[in-house]
């Protein structure tokens, strides 16, 4: 069982890129940490796609090389499965060939309108050969006939929220973004190919040099000819604020922030918001690094790592049950006795969403010596689930879902506790306007069905 949100996935193209594939692996490692269930690049050779994919790390993956992937054209993604279960058969990118040919896909997001579309296309005898909403795009492009970059657009325009999809066709890539924005997708060159991704941490492994994003409602169609824009759709953007405070790398740029940035100036605005008086300011790792670091500044403490995480902890171990939980969290998270001996220690994490790595944590900061433990969240109360593309744990699992503040800092076992404000989120961004806000304030953009 997770205590954050888990990662939504991540996606790359290329197109005239010599040796497409084992760039695309390299791009898929940098954004590993958005999909770490299953793994998979597609190929343009000669006018055919190939495709390797499977469950497992790109690493585990492609064990082997990607020697069986010739090509100068290639898309690539990893998963989590937040639509559709974990399984081979959902795994991408995913190939069909319909009456406009053969064509690779592979999608961030969920659809809010993925049941609604299913039943209409089943209705009509669509046959689904994976549980995942990503289908859906291929069989919009078989029963509308889409074959040119306007009827594909068109089909676009039909689908709603939430997806940046990338489609490698025989002789064309198109990377295209709902329009509102919700996922991240960006482009870049490299030579005299194109690459796009969903973070700009993937072009710096190809070393390709990031352009501009994908708009939201945009389809980038790139060909022999070069890039060409379509606008399908208009909508307010609300793009996901969770990219910045959790998903992406630090080092990305996304929604045209830093993350590592805009994470420091959220922490520095919690420290206004909620100071403590406390001795030293410890991270929960990785995720709280950016945050307290920004904290610490502001209140003029000594960041100091009291706690360490381990990285090798497969996922395979954690098993269902409150003890198992608990268990798991010692096994990535172990206390510096003599940092925090004897302190009054701030604590301070990006997100809270169920507790049990934080409630432990808290437990092994007292039982080596600290004589307070005040904690520090950098965003607001999550009290809502997420229905564009982030595995959330059920509403009724939502700490915040179920109690008040004051009962979260008691069952925390906290001496004090402080969530950053929405509008201190908010104030964090270099640019704060058409952003979602769903899991902290229950205002969905875009209603699911």
């Amino acid at each position: 069982m997770h205590d954050h949100p888990r990662d939504a996935c991540g996606v790359v193209g290329l197109y005239n890129v010599p040796q497409a594939a084992p760039l695309a692996a390299l791009g898929l490692h940098a954004l590993q940490h958005r999909g770490q269930e299953a793994a998979g690049i597609a190929v343009c050779n000669e006018g055919k796609l190939l495709c390797h994919k499977g469950m497992g790390l790109v690493s585990t993956v492609f064990a082997g090389g990607v020697a069986d992937l010739p090509g100068s054209s290639a898309v690539g993604h990893v998963r989590y499965s937040t639509a559709g279960g974990s399984c081979p058969a959902n795994a991408q990118p995913i190939l069909a060939r319909y009456s406009g040919g053969e064509v690779a896909l592979a999608h961030n997001g969920n659809l809010a309108a993925a049941r609604r579309l299913s039943y209409a296309l089943a209705a009509t005898g669509a046959l689904f050969q994976t549980t995942t909403d990503s289908e859906l795009f291929l069989h919009r492009l078989a029963q509308e006939h889409a074959h040119t970059d306007e009827e594909i657009a068109v089909m676009l325009a039909h689908m709603g929220p939430a997806f940046s999809v990338v489609m490698l066709f025989a002789g064309r890539l198109i990377a295209a973004r709902d329009p509102y924005g919700f996922r991240p997708l960006v482009m870049g060159r490299l030579g005299d190919g194109y690459v796009v991704a969903s973070e700009t941490c993937a072009f710096d492994q190809m070393g390709a040099a990031f352009t501009r994003e994908v708009l939201p409602g945009e389809m980038v169609v790139i060909d022999d000819r070069g890039e060409r824009s379509f606008t399908f759709d208009t909508a307010p953007h609300a793009r996901c604020l969770l990219e910045l405070i959790y998903f992406a790398r630090p080092d990305s740029l996304v929604f045209g922030e830093t993350p590592h940035i805009l994470r420091r100036r959220s922490g520095a605005l919690l420290a206004k918001e909620h100071p403590a008086d406390a001795d030293i300011v410890v991270a929960i790792p990785d995720s709280g690094a950016s945050a307290a670091s920004g904290y610490a500044e502001a209140m003029g403490l000594p960041l100091d790592r009291g706690l360490i995480r381990n990285h090798y902890v497969g996922r395979s171990f954690i098993a269902p049950g409150q003890e198992a939980r608990t268990a798991a969290v010692r096994m990535k998270h172990n206390v510096v006795r003599e940092v925090v001996r004897g302190k009054r220690v701030v604590l301070v994490d990006d997100s809270l969403i169920r507790g049990t790595t934080t409630a432990t944590l808290g437990k092994d900061l007292r039982a080596a010596g600290a004589r307070e433990v005040h904690l520090r969240v950098a965003c607001p109360p999550t009290r809502h689930p997420c229905i564009y593309g982030v595995d959330f744990p059920r509403r009724e699992e939502l700490l915040a879902h179920r109690f008040s503040l004051e009962e979260i800092r008691a069952r925390l076992n906290m001496d004090s506790l402080g969530y950053l404000s929405m509008q201190g989120l908010l104030a964090s961004m270099e640019n704060n306007g058409g952003c979602c806000t769903a899991c902290w304030t229950g205002e969905y953009p875009v209603p699911e069905g």
